[in-house]
């Protein structure tokens, strides 16, 4: 297996102006945007950065508040680390969790040294084969007392407590449905109000539609009606002339026929 290398002040240099640039994502992308590979994998960059060159981080040795906080926060909630680590500022879980491994060994270590010897191995394998064939002491059976008045006044206590549970569930039941019916009301309406404000949204479509083919037949009359005037006096022009072009020709008739009657 190949042996870790620890990192260089040059490679924490260069993932620090990695991150101002880019940020602490893209892992994988990492060797591509250098100029000078680090010759680490996306992996080993992230923990390097998340455990050791993080801004916030705490280094050197775990204060004694630290201590107990955390040996109080492992008794609550195991061995959940990133979870105690959001209530110890400044330490990552991985510290943590190898300190509480150092701290669980000393302990076991301490209690072995401590622990009375039980003669050797033999006797200890004695002993274990001889518990086996010894059946265990019964249990004392412990009569219920009868209660006391205090047991009574703690047993009436309850079935008070019970009963005031039950009316705030009912009445917590009945608000609920209140709630649910005001809130299907309150959609109707605001149902009805948008189903209303759509309908005088077509109504008034429809009346500028209506006024704008108002308007469009009027002007068409209008242009109607002034290209027949206009055809009526280009007609009236045409009679007129032809009118006055025969009135001429009637005239130059007459006054031929005259004269030749006057030449007989």
């Amino acid at each position: 297996m190949k042996e870790r290398q620890r990192w260089q002040p040059e490679e924490d240099a260069l993932l620090r102006a990695y991150v101002k640039q880019y940020g602490p994502r893209e892992w994988n992308l990492i060797n591509q945007r250098l100029p000078s590979a680090l010759h680490r994998d996306p992996k080993s960059c992230l923990e390097r950065w998340k455990n050791y060159l993080k801004p916030g981080i705490k280094k050197g040795s775990l204060t004694p508040d630290e201590q107990s906080l955390l040996i109080s926060l492992q008794a609550k909630y195991g061995n959940k680390w990133k979870k105690i680590a959001a209530e110890l500022p400044g330490r990552t879980a991985k510290r943590l969790g190898k300190w509480w491994e150092v701290f669980k060994e000393k302990q076991l270590k301490h209690h072995s040294s401590s622990s009375p010897s039980h003669g050797g191995n033999y006797d200890h394998i004695l002993d274990t084969f001889a518990e086996k064939y010894v059946q265990p002491k019964p249990a004392a059976v412990i009569p219920p007392s009868p209660p006391t008045s205090e047991m009574g006044v703690l047993i009436r206590e309850l079935e008070e407590g019970r009963e005031v549970w039950a009316r705030q569930r009912k009445e917590a039941a009945w608000r609920l449905r209140r709630l649910e019916q005001q809130l299907e009301a309150e959609k109707e309406r605001r149902g009805r109000e948008k189903a209303e404000e759509v309908e005088a949204k077509i109504r008034r479509l429809r009346e500028e539609e209506a006024a704008y083919v108002s308007r469009m037949e009027g002007e068409y009359r209008e242009r109607l009606g002034a290209v027949q005037r206009e055809e009526d006096a280009k007609e009236a022009k045409l009679m007129e002339a032809w009118c006055s072009v025969h009135v001429r020709l009637l005239a130059q008739i007459g006054s031929h026929r005259g004269g030749a009657f006057l030449s007989q």
